[in-house]
């Protein structure tokens, strides 16, 4: 059994409160790539099982960062407490653990290969989100008809395709033959917008990769629904929204 399975076994989503004073509430963004925290570690192995797996990184003076099957806790530094579900600080109203995941999110999205993606460009780029898809969605399809309202805007948006099925499935070969076809874009809007997709694509196992390699970055993410909206700082919509509400996250997110 998974370990964060059985954490949701041992315990209920927990909301806590705490204080600035015990500690800053932003999170480190840099730090050794040798951190450890031997002492919590061997807490979390009693708890978990010895063979359960986990990385621990410092966030911040009274909490480290816990990461068990692509989901972000925090922990005390002293391994007496695991938060899992909402940590908020009193004096900024902030969630941190929330705030723990946008900064995971951060990591993930510089990791990103980015031309491996399909892009809707804007001719003026001034921003830049990233959408967990799946043509058989069907507020995918809505949120697809907005990509030229939000490449006007100078926003571009980069697909991360994630079909409802294992490879060989009918979901699965109709993202493959968008992806592959000699224009996806326009093979891609053809699916979103009328649900026609050609059929007879010779897609090369390059790209048959390339559909897996986005479904397991999904995983790292820890998402599957569709649509899910990334922002440059790790924020996440899911679900469909407007144009509008898109780009007044954007302002929202820059004046930060």
């Amino acid at each position: 059994m998974k370990a964060f399975n059985r954490l949701s076994i041992l315990a209920f989503a927990t909301l806590s409160f705490t204080s600035q004073n015990a500690g800053s509430a932003e999170g480190h963004t840099n730090q050794s790539p040798n951190y450890s925290n031997p002492v919590l570690s061997a807490k979390l192995h009693r708890l978990l099982g010895p063979r359960a797996s986990f990385e621990i990184t410092s966030f911040n003076d009274t909490f480290e960062r816990v990461t068990i099957d692509n989901q972000i806790l925090l922990a005390s530094k002293d391994g007496q407490h695991l938060f899992w579900g909402k940590v908020i600080d009193t004096t900024t109203s902030t969630d941190l653990i929330e705030q723990a995941n946008q900064h995971h999110r951060q990591t993930l999205l510089a990791s990103i290969p980015r031309e491996k993606l399909l892009t809707y460009s804007a001719t003026e780029e001034r921003h830049k989100i990233t959408i967990f898809t799946d043509i058989d969605c069907p507020f995918c399809r809505k949120l697809h008809a907005q990509i030229k309202d939000l490449n006007q805007l100078g926003i571009s948006v980069d697909y991360v395709m994630l079909p409802r099925g294992k490879a060989g499935s009918k979901a699965f070969n109709k993202t493959v033959n968008a992806l592959c076809a000699t224009n996806p874009q326009a093979a891609m809007d053809s699916a979103m917008h009328t649900g026609h997709f050609e059929t007879n694509i010779q897609a090369t196992p390059e790209c048959i990769n390339n559909l897996n390699t986005q479904k397991a970055l999904a995983k790292k993410f820890g998402f599957s629904a569709t649509p899910t909206i990334l922002f440059a700082n790790g924020e996440t919509v899911p679900g469909f929204i407007s144009t509008e509400d898109i780009a007044d996250i954007i302002k929202k997110i820059k004046s930060t």
